[in-house]
């Protein structure tokens, strides 16, 4: 992947150096294993055994110390599992929804058993739904939303929800623990428990010993269901060393947290694979305050979307040239159950487009400085840019700056902590801002569209529309998808709201989430675009 591809025109030098000074753009999920079994990092002083081991190296002592993505999968297993679109099945081999999405009923395998021997039984998986949503513990948001769980049979369990949801309840992060361990030990200690440094799972690996502030090791599972798998030995490598130099001088196979100069380096070097995992929980968009006098214009909204050069900017951003440009929202975080790819829809690069909606609009350089204005005033904004975090909003809006100065419209950039972006923007007190946000419709029709009631002050007193764009029927859209568990309904609503969106341009759609990963090419099979050791019993060493 280049580093400044060529796009038909130069990018300001302040963003290539932005850009080589390198952004993260990593998504990492949360487990509760692992932050109980790293409270601290150090270096790891014994190089790994290469002939059956991976080691995988951990930052955990970034500034969230439970920092990980799919590690507890080595020793836990979920209901169901997704590879890329599709949902497959894990502890469950089966399972059935009722008419109305509320009931849902899981048929579990047979063959599956805890490491110390004992059968896995629906028994487990009640015990561990309800100790999530004991008031001592709430882990797992899914489940707080069950209503009652009830186990029909050893095998057969039954969620209840109090909301219908067409994705199956716990989804595919949620993993369960052993009841005949855990059933005695007081709820209020649960983050404490000594179960958390001698963890007993029923995954692929299961756990040998935890050496603190060094590393944590596992085992093949010569007992997991789908075959013993063929790496012999994990290692969990923690340490806060440059994962690059970890990763090239030997001390670990794999590795997340990588910026993009990393990524250029390995890239370079055939002893490794880069890969990336799309992050459908997330968009990055721009928001325009409509109360602006320049953003006001959709023709002038519609303007600033064709000078910018997604497919440039993402490759600039050293983000996958497979990303899809995101124009619209879709089920399940743009991937519906049936494949189907309306909500990708981006507008097209067309900065000659963008001059002409311009001028179309009135906004005309008339004394020949390269920005256009209009009754006196310059096409001149302010962009809010978060720092810190995954987002590199500053890159990302030193790229578009250059890209909407070429087209005469000037812009400003606003660094602002993270922290207290989300009320500046909230507020209203602002021109434009780059953000990312949640897909679930819930999140979209109260950030967006202001709730389900008329514009105007909620409660409190602010206004329930601080972006200045109401559409009676998008906020309705929003409020039906949300309460419809249907998704062949769903797909429907969402392409008429995703027309609107077109029509209307009230925000900017960029692209999905991305994080990157890389390990040592003689680690096969990495899945490509999904999933961070997802199926750790699917790797395998190459020994060529």
């Amino acid at each position: 992947m280049d580093s400044l591809p060529q796009t038909g025109k130069d990018v300001s030098q302040e963003a290539a150096r932005s850009i080589r000074v390198g952004l993260r753009m990593d998504r990492v999920m949360t487990a509760l294993l692992v932050a109980a079994l790293f409270p601290g990092c150090g270096a790891v002083s014994e190089q790994p055994v290469r002939s059956s081991t991976m080691t995988v190296l951990l930052d955990c002592c970034a500034a969230n110390q439970m920092r990980l993505h799919n590690l507890k999968h080595l020793l836990f297993l979920p209901l169901i599992e997704r590879d890329g679109r599709e949902v497959g099945p894990r502890l469950a081999e089966s399972w059935e929804h009722s008419p109305d999405y509320r009931t849902w009923t899981f048929r579990l395998r047979d063959d599956i058993r805890w490491h110390d021997g004992v059968p896995v039984t629906a028994h487990d998986i009640a015990f561990s739904a309800e100790l999530f949503r004991h008031p001592d513990v709430l882990f797992g948001a899914r489940v707080w939303e069950l209503d009652s769980v009830v186990v029909l049979d050893d095998q057969t369990i039954t969620f209840a929800l109090r909301k219908p949801t067409y994705y199956p309840p716990t989804g595919v992060w949620t993993v369960f623990f052993p009841k005949h361990l855990l059933e005695d030990l007081d709820p209020a200690a649960f983050y404490e428990w000594d179960f958390w440094t001698q963890p007993v799972g029923n995954g692929p690996y299961r756990f040998v010993r935890y050496v603190p502030q060094t590393m944590v090791e596992f085992e093949a599972n010569p007992d997991f269901y789908a075959g013993e798998p063929p790496i012999h030995r994990m290692v969990a490598k923690l340490s806060t060393a440059n994962p690059l130099i970890e990763l090239m001088s030997g001390a670990a196979d794999a590795a997340t947290d990588l910026k993009p100069a990393d990524l250029l380096n390995l890239e370079a070097d055939p002893r490794f694979v880069t890969y990336y995992q799309n992050d459908w929980s997330e968009l990055y968009l721009v928001y325009w305050n409509h109360r602006h006098p320049l953003l006001a214009d959709v023709r002038v909204r519609r303007a600033l979307n064709h000078a910018v050069d997604r497919r440039a900017l993402a490759r600039l951003l050293n983000l996958p040239d497979e990303i899809p440009l995101v124009g619209g929202l879709g089920n399940d975080g743009g991937v519906d159950p049936n494949g189907r790819r309306g909500w990708d829809w981006a507008p097209p690069y067309d900065p000659e487009r963008a001059e002409q909606l311009l001028a179309e609009a009135g906004w005309v350089d008339h004394d020949g400085d390269g920005i256009r204005e209009r009754a006196g005033r310059e096409a001149l904004f302010t962009l809010l840019a978060p720092q810190g975090g995954s987002l590199a909003a500053e890159t990302m809006g030193l790229i578009m700056q250059d890209q909407w100065r070429r087209v005469g419209v000037a812009v400003e950039i606003r660094p602002i902590e993270m922290a207290v972006v989300r009320d500046v923007l909230r507020s209203g007190e602002f021109d434009a801002g780059i953000i990312w946000e949640d897909q679930d419709a819930h999140t979209i029709l109260w950030t967006w569209f202001g709730g389900p009631a008329a514009p105007g002050p909620d409660e409190t007193g602010n206004e329930r529309v601080p972006f200045g764009y109401y559409d009676a029927e998008a906020a309705h859209l929003l409020e039906v998808i949300y309460a419809t568990p249907d998704p062949e309904v769903r797909d429907t609503l969402y392409a008429r709201f995703n027309e609107i969106l077109r029509r209307d341009m009230p925000v900017m759609i960029l692209f999905p989430g991305v994080y990157h990963y890389a390990a040592h090419r003689r680690i096969r099979g990495f899945r490509q675009g999904w999933g961070w050791l997802n199926h750790p019993h699917e790797l395998w060493l190459d020994p060529d």
